[in-house]
């Protein structure tokens, strides 16, 4: 697969999704769209296993880096921030914003790029875009033509991210990249069970930093 193929896709399958739930939003019960996010929720826990059993990280490191990261997500507030800039938004901006966050904020989104540009691996950037177009057909049924929007976004930052990594991923040592997904792992694993309903407290975004570092410590 070439660079940004998974990317392509991605916006695509957004763009069609979003066509789709503004087209039968009227037809779309809660029942349903309960039960199509905890089907995603299963299939991110999924992924996230497969993603620690697959890579043998230097777990001393990997501990440092998660407390070290979670900590100062938490001390910038990075989920408390977000959540406000959605808030505050107009009705057709919040669905644009709410989209981009959900779509492009998260371990997915990067592991999913890295892998594509650094090793050829569109594998889980597609399973990424499968999943978003769920999403958004869901989300456009209920935040309208905003999310519609948000796929234009996902091809320009995951876009970005991929031809980043492609260009620059030979200056990544094979161990950072391990440890970066078994990371990223994790908090695929955490996204889940907030998915699913098991954990609502956790503020995922504030760990986001640790998966940041894992790439150059």
């Amino acid at each position: 697969m070439f660079p940004t193929f998974g990317t392509l896709v991605n916006a695509g399958l957004v763009l069609a999704g979003s066509l789709v739930g503004l087209r039968f939003a009227h037809l779309i019960p809660n029942r349903l769209k309960s039960t199509v996010m905890h089907g995603i929720g299963l299939f991110t826990l999924l992924l996230g296993v497969k993603l620690l059993s697959e890579n043998k990280p230097e777990l001393l490191k990997v501990f440092f880096l998660i407390v070290v990261g979670s900590l100062l997500g938490s001390l910038l507030r990075l989920e408390e921030r977000l959540e406000g800039v959605a808030q505050r938004s107009s009705e057709l901006s919040k669905g644009f914003v709410s989209a981009s966050l959900l779509f492009t904020v998260g371990p997915i989104t990067l592991m999913g790029c890295i892998l594509e540009g650094a090793r050829g691996d569109s594998s889980l950037i597609v399973s990424k875009a499968l999943m978003d177009g769920f999403s958004s057909i869901l989300l456009s049924s209920s935040l309208g033509r905003g999310v519609l929007l948000s796929a234009f976004y996902v091809l320009l930052f995951q876009g970005f991210i991929t031809l980043l990594a492609y260009f620059y991923g030979e200056f990544l040592s094979q161990q950072s990249i391990a440890n970066t997904l078994f990371v990223g792992g994790g908090l695929m694993v955490l996204t889940a069970l907030k998915l699913l309903d098991v954990l609502k407290d956790v503020k995922l975004l504030n760990f986001m930093p640790a998966l940041l570092f894992a790439l150059f410590v």
